[in-house]
Parts: C-alpha cells; sequence; structure tokens
C-alpha cells in the first residue's frame, strides 16, 4: 500500500473513532537498511511499551536496537533479543515476581506466548498518520466501547467471530506486536502491569492492534456505520 495511502486512512481512523491521539504504526525489520532515512535511534533506553506511547503522544517517529530496549521482556517477544536470561525464557521470571501461584503455572503461560523468532535488528515506531513505513501492527489505545466498533468494522466485509488472545502480561509486546505479525490477524489485549505503569495506559483504556491489510477494510466499514448509525 502507498505510504500516502496509509496516513490518510490512518487520519480517517483518528476521526472517525473520535481518538484524542492517532493509532501507533510499528515494523520490525532485520537491518539498518530498512530504516527509512529521516529517522534516529531513540536516545535513551526505553520500554517498547513507552515508545509506542510516545509516538502517538509526541508525534515522535525513530527506531530502537535491542542496546535501547530496556525491557528484555519485550525485546524477547518481538524477536530483537534472542537470548534471554534463562528465568525470563522459561517464564520462571513471573513466579519470581508474583504473578503466579506455582512456577509451573508462569512456564505453561509464558511458552503459549507469541514471539517473533526470527532474529530483528530493530523496532520502528511513528504516528500511523505520520508514518513512513509499511507497520507490521497498527496498535490502537481504545475504550471498550470504540473497541466494539473496531470489532464490527473487522467483522463487517467477512463475518464470524473476534478471537483475542492475551495473558495479562508482555501485552503491547507480545500481544500487540508479535501475534499480529506472526498470525496475520488482528489481536486485543487489556494491557499489563508494566504497561500500564511505565507506558500510562489509563484505566478505562484496552489495546487493539491489527495488521495493515485490515486498514483500508476497517476504515471503510466505520465510515459505512458512521452514515448508517450517526
Amino acid at each position: 500500500m502507498e505510504i500516502q495511502k496509509i496516513k490518510e486512512l490512518g487520519l480517517k481512523l483518528q476521526e472517525i473513532l473520535g481518538l484524542e491521539k492517532p493509532a501507533t504504526a510499528v515494523k520490525l525489520v532485520k537491518s539498518k537498511e530498512e530504516i527509512p532515512n529521516n529517522y534516529t535511534e531513540v536516545e535513551n533506553p526505553v520500554r517498547h511499551c513507552e515508545m509506542i506511547q510516545n509516538a502517538r503522544t509526541y508525534g515522535k517517529k525513530f527506531y530502537a536496537t535491542l542496546e535501547k530496549q530496556a525491557c528484555k521482556g519485550g525485546a524477547y517477544a518481538i524477536g530483537i533479543l534472542q537470548n534471554p536470561p534463562e528465568a525470563l525464557k522459561t517464564g520462571a521470571l513471573y513466579y519470581k515476581l508474583g504473578n503466579f501461584e506455582t512456577e509451573e503455572a508462569a512456564i505453561k503461560t509464558v511458552q503459549a506466548i507469541p514471539k517473533v523468532k526470527e532474529l530483528m535488528y530493530a523496532g520502528i515506531y511513528a504516528p500511523l498518520t505520520e508514518t513512513d513505513f509499511e507497520p507490521d501492527a497498527i496498535i490502537v489505545l481504545v475504550t471498550p466501547k470504540k473497541g466494539l466498533m473496531l470489532t464490527q468494522a473487522l467483522n463487517y466485509s467477512l463475518g464470524g467471530r473476534f478471537q483475542a488472545d492475551f495473558a495479562g502480561i508482555q501485552s503491547l509486546c507480545a500481544d500487540a506486536v508479535a501475534a499480529v505479525k506472526t498470525r496475520g490477524v488482528a489481536n486485543l489485549t487489556l494491557g499489563c502491569n508494566g504497561s500500564r505503569a511505565y507506558a500510562h495506559i489509563k484505566d478505562e483504556e484496552l489495546v487493539f492492534s491489527f495488521p495493515l491489510s485490515d486498514l483500508e477494510n476497517v476504515v471503510n466499514a466505520l465510515e459505512y456505520f458512521k452514515e448508517k448509525w450517526n
């Protein structure tokens, strides 16, 4: 899809949903050559979830390699970190943090979390309305009502049921980016302790993410709903 069209659709998405801030475009790349020329690396280490917020909230466009990914769990989920500490890799870390009653429960959960298995060089972040690349995931922070509208828009053409997959950990990395990139379908997640604490996802917000292939159909459906239902 042409970049200008992505920007225009991103603006329509923001306007129809009445979002104060645009959606965030995220792309994972395997080499520096894939990064747009006008993008610079984020100056200090930041968590992946914070980068998503910084792009949409402040209009920033940037990329981050492993050295600038402050959260190793997030970096591991999106393929930038390939050899994490054993406790993080197995899930035992989340047992130590108190997320699970037993280490076995923690391991079972982490083993089921979607991950990008290929080695990635960096993540690129931008507001969808100003993106210079084709995103792997388009991430929207919305109220439950607007999440309903997005679900209806996704189902408008082909029907079916929306399948949300999350576990309350690694939400903006595994759920919103890795799952969407590897599966090619939309996902919804409720955030996690880290993203709500550090990226300041609001109590009334949930996270909706879908691939670029859904963008035009979603916007067209939302425009139809607006005309049909006002």
